[in-house]
């Protein structure tokens, strides 16, 4: 055993060198060591409020985002990226000249295999006056609310926030905004969002670089149903004399509007009101809904949801057809008369009855319908030109002529029988 161990030990040394020198050769090969540049690694901002304590703002001249080189072998490197570094500026550390220092972390589990180094190892500030400004919240929603229910208003808990950093980032912010998802919601209620500002390109500007009082808001949300209404076109005062009105015509002859529930639930129609005083031909109109039911059901809460506004209206104005008709004595009735007088009806050129309305109705009518008659209260012996009136209660239009009457007194004849003997 002596021998075998110390036979051409040289030998045997020698291969064993070989074999670690071939090894690490091959490792080397297979998994070389290589140094990669990872970009834009964001720079976190702590304990800023040294600087604010002191009445100033800052804006970051460089240094938001850094570079680094990291070194290592190759399996290890290429599992590196920058999510696994973390950098901080931590403003206690502020120099005099405006330089805060950047401490770099890699959170990966075999950071101790790598070795990294910065390009920028500092962030450069520039000190400003702090500002503050007052902007009004814009309501950005997003989604719809379930179908068949309408959001019918929403509003915040207040309508100013203050922005408040340095004069060239509160100058940045365009708008103040908050997002409220209505996504299928049908209840009315309360939500918590925050605030946050945006520049002139829309772009959200970081909440650490600007204070905004307050942060978050509460949104009131009022979310009603929709209801399809009908809609009732009603004609206001007469046209023209010896004109009527035709059927209305009108679309849409539905709406869909939004309001509580309970007015809803009562509201059965929507009267709209056309006004034909005096008209002589066909009145045309184009109504917008929305102004209207704006302006006359105000008190309903009503809010019109249909996309079509514009209600089209059109009522025809009709000239009556006329038919005169000739009235004979046995058509009249007397009133008001006496007995001690005898009365004598004639016809005179006037002695008829002009009828006006629609041509179907016009078509069997008589003298008799219209219940004529003279009233000759008052009237003694002579005679008279006297105006025929009428009861009738109808949809016609008549204008009754004249007829003249002849009145006469009655003379009692003596009664001979009952007459006493002449004395001799």
């Amino acid at each position: 055993m002596k021998n075998f161990f110390y036979k051409n030990l040289g030998l045997k040394l020698l291969s064993v060198l070989l074999a670690l020198l071939l090894w690490v050769t091959v490792m080397n090969v297979e998994d070389p060591a290589v140094t990669v540049t990872i970009s834009d690694i964001p720079v976190q901002i702590v304990n800023d409020d040294v600087i604010k304590s002191r009445g100033y703002g800052y804006m970051v001249e460089s240094g938001e985002k850094i570079d680094i080189r990291v070194k290592g072998r190759r399996s290890v490197v290429d599992r590196i990226s920058a999510e696994d570094f973390v950098a901080v500026a931590d403003f206690t550390a502020f120099s005099s000249m405006k330089m805060v220092p950047i401490e770099i972390k890699c959170t990966d589990e075999r950071a101790s295999e790598i070795t990294w180094t910065a390009k920028t190892d500092s962030m450069a500030i520039i000190l400003e006056t702090e500002d503050t400004a007052s902007k009004s919240i814009l309501i950005d929603r997003k989604g719809n609310v379930k179908e068949g229910y309408y959001l019918y208003e929403y509003s915040t808990d207040t309508s100013l926030v203050t922005v408040k950093g340095s004069e060239s980032q509160v100058a940045k912010v365009s708008e103040v905004k908050v997002d409220v998802d209505v996504e299928g919601m049908k209840d009315s209620g309360d939500i918590e969002v925050p605030v946050y500002a945006v520049d002139l390109n829309g772009e959200t500007i970081d909440s650490k670089k600007i204070t905004l009082e307050p942060d978050v808001v509460t949104v009131h949300l009022t979310i009603n149903p929709i209801k399809s209404i009908p809609l009732v076109v009603k004609t206001i005062g007469s046209p023209a004399q010896y004109y009527y009105t035709g059927e209305t015509e009108y679309a849409p002859q539905t709406i869909q509007v939004t309001a509580d529930a309970k007015v809803l639930n009562n509201l059965t129609e929507l009267d709209i009101d056309i006004t034909i005083t005096n008209e002589q031909e066909d009145v045309e109109k184009q109504v917008n809904l929305e102004e209207y039911i704006e302006r006359y059901y105000r008190n309903l809460g009503l809010k019109v949801v249909d996309q079509n506004t514009t209600m089209g209206i059109k009522v025809p104005i009709i000239k009556m057809e006329e038919k005169s008709l000739e009235v004979k004595p046995e058509d009249v009735i007397l009133t008001g008369t006496d007995e001690k007088y005898k009365y004598t009806v004639t016809t005179l050129w006037m002695s008829k009855v002009l009828v006006r309305g629609k041509a179907e109705e016009l078509t069997n009518i008589e003298v008799s319908d219209f219940g004529l008659y003279m009233d000759l209260t008052g009237l003694s012996k002579g005679s008279y030109s006297v105006q025929l009136e009428s009861t009738y209660a109808g949809g016609l239009q008549i204008e009754p002529g004249k007829m003249n009457v002849q009145i006469e007194e009655i003379i009692a004849e003596p009664d001979y029988l009952t007459a006493e003997p002449m004395e001799e």
